[in-house]
């Protein structure tokens, strides 16, 4: 089997695990799964290198340069979703702490000196 013919198997692969919708539960997994598939496409690109594909491989190559124009909005729209949770994730956290210690993050803006005299 060419390089060719696996890389375009990996990339359909990537592309159809990119049309399934990301739940809230297995959003771990799903991450995992596409940077493996994005891991092995790019192992598989840097093998091929300068070669020169053959007419059937250069078929094959179009169909996943194809493949990838059609993926990449939704792979975008995956990673702004996972940036949004991060911000979201990073919010909480620092509510959170400003509950347990509202004064740690305040500056402050004087102080009372009492003085008996």
């Amino acid at each position: 089997m060419s390089q060719f013919v696996k890389l375009y198997q990996v990339t359909e692969q990537l592309y159809e695990h990119v049309a399934q919708p990301v739940g809230k539960d297995d959003r771990d997994s799903y991450i995992e799964k596409l940077s493996g598939l994005i891991e092995e496409r790019t192992r598989i690109i840097e093998a091929i290198g300068g070669v020169k594909p053959s007419e059937g491989e250069a078929v094959i190559l179009k169909r996943a340069v194809e493949r990838n124009e059609q993926m990449g909005p939704r792979l975008q729209e995956v990673l702004n979703s996972v940036k949004r949770d991060m911000l979201q994730l990073k919010k909480k956290k620092q509510t959170g702490q400003r509950y347990e210690n509202p004064y740690d993050h305040a500056p402050l803006d004087g102080a009372f000196i009492d003085k008996k005299n």
